[in-house]
């Protein structure tokens, strides 16, 4: 399938007109117009879906044991500004999507949606007297997605996002860690672990090394079920630690996650730093002094300063953006051919260079006069400068390290978008689902309230 995300309400000409371009089925010839957010494809899998259809065909709703977790895959979302579409900073401010990766995480769930009608319009298109497919199965199902190591560019590229993401919810989960250990906190993260736990139960089984596999994981968030009861914890923060010190990090990090279920209320309250912490600007300012300058990089950068790169493994890879493939690749110096199409993520490098040139500039001078000099010092000294008081904005993992695992980053970069059940399949590669086990919008509002489920889990997603 192949979907469009309008600006505002497209008439029928205006969505005949973007069918017209869908059929063209050549990227590089389709076009569309500033009204429009952003286009997601996405493709059905042969072996959920048919299963799915051939039992609502029989009448009969698909059987437990399958452990089917989706019905569809996303395959990514072309938006700000490719093939014609409205960039971010283009969206009016007051609109909902107007902050990068909330258009995103939005087609996807239109997506999920998408696959529900059509499963069941197949069915039914079989049989007229298929069944349909059951609401709380329904529910259960999520969007599968995959993606590849070119995320880790990204987030060298906007180090501002990666800072809005992580104070959002480092602000939530100290909260809900400072509240106490009652009987309706325990009841919701207790929800919540069975929830996750089934996710766990359906996701493919771990092959890499570096993770902890998905049977460790349910047994301990088990444990930590098993141990919540009234008056045994002073506070959410005590059981919190007490994970991290018996536990595995991915469950501690999981607990965490889960730890958000608490303060959806609190949540909501701080949700608006994501737009104004993403429209943070990267600008050059020209009359600090260099002391000043200095200063930043000591209080910053010391853990950049003090990376030895003195052997080749140091920065033995480099990345650059593949014509074939569209997206980053990484390559190995000397042996690959690409080095010269490089694309930046040495910010070690950069920074160590940078701190090179101010040894011999005077305190009281200008970063201007430096830039006269230096004009390819300029994004070093404005990343600087902009990101100073962001305390979670640099990636302290040298990617350009041989020994660095770009599926780790691209775990975190989906965790932060609200991916459950990520399953690295090779150190490049890693896949999972989004809002399996949400709510559907028959469960968002009612006539007279909105549904408490809602107010529960979407939280949980946007975090």
């Amino acid at each position: 399938m192949f979907g469009a995300l309008f600006v505002n309400l497209a008439s029928q000409q205006r969505i005949q007109r973007e069918f017209e371009t869908f059929d063209i089925k050549a990227e590089g010839q389709m076009r569309t117009d500033s009204d429009v957010v952003g286009w997601t494809p996405a493709n059905r899998s042969s072996r959920h879906f048919d299963a799915v259809v051939e039992a609502l065909s029989r009448g009969e709703q698909p059987a437990p044991e399958l452990g089917i977790a989706y019905l569809m895959r996303n395959g990514g979302f072309q938006s700000s500004g490719r093939n014609g579409t409205v960039s971010y900073p283009g969206i009016p401010e007051e609109h909902p999507l107007a902050h990068p990766f909330f258009a995103d995480i939005f087609a996807i769930y239109l997506v999920r949606l998408v696959s529900i009608d059509l499963v069941n319009a197949v069915a039914r298109r079989r049989n007229s007297d298929a069944a349909q497919l059951d609401i709380a199965i329904a529910r259960g199902l999520g969007i599968g997605n995959s993606s590849g190591q070119g995320m880790c560019v990204a987030l060298q590229r906007w180090p501002h996002w990666v800072a809005t993401w992580v104070t959002v919810r480092e602000a939530a989960l100290g909260y809900a860690k400072s509240l106490p250990v009652e009987a309706g906190s325990i009841a919701l993260v207790r929800s919540s672990i069975e929830s996750t736990i089934r996710i766990y139960a359906q996701t493919d089984p771990q092959t890499q090394d570096y993770v902890a596999a998905n049977e460790t994981i349910i047994e301990n968030l088990k444990r930590i079920s098993a141990s919540l009861r009234e008056g045994q914890w002073h506070c959410w923060g005590d059981v919190a630690a007490h994970v991290a010190e018996v536990m595995d990090g991915e469950t501690s990090e999981q607990f965490h996650s889960l730890l958000l279920d608490v303060v959806p209320d609190f949540c909501d309250a701080i949700a608006p730093y994501f737009q104004i912490g993403a429209g943070r600007k990267r600008q050059l300012q020209p009359a600090m002094r260099i002391g000043e300058l200095r200063e930043i990089l000591r209080r910053n950068y010391v853990w950049a300063l003090t990376a030895d790169r003195t052997l080749a493994e140091t920065h033995q890879h480099f990345w650059y953006h593949s014509i074939d493939n569209g997206e980053q690749r990484r390559g190995e110096r000397i042996v690959d051919p690409h080095e010269r199409f490089e694309s930046f993520i040495d910010h070690i490098g950069l920074i160590q260079r940078l701190a090179a040139v101010l040894v011999s500039r005077d305190d009281n001078e200008h970063v201007g006069d430096v830039v006269l000099d230096h004009p390819d010092l300029h994004y070093a000294m404005s990343r600087v400068q902009y990101l100073d008081g962001l305390p979670y904005a640099e990636i302290r993992d040298p990617l350009a390290h041989r020994d660095f695992v770009p599926a780790e980053l691209i775990r975190f970069f989906l965790a932060s978008l609200g991916i459950r059940g990520s399953t690295p399949l090779s150190i490049r590669y890693v896949r999972g689902t989004f809002f399996q086990d949400q709510p559907l919008p028959s469960e968002i509002l009612t006539p007279d309230r909105p549904s408490p489920q809602l107010r529960k889990h979407d939280n949980e997603v946007a975090l």
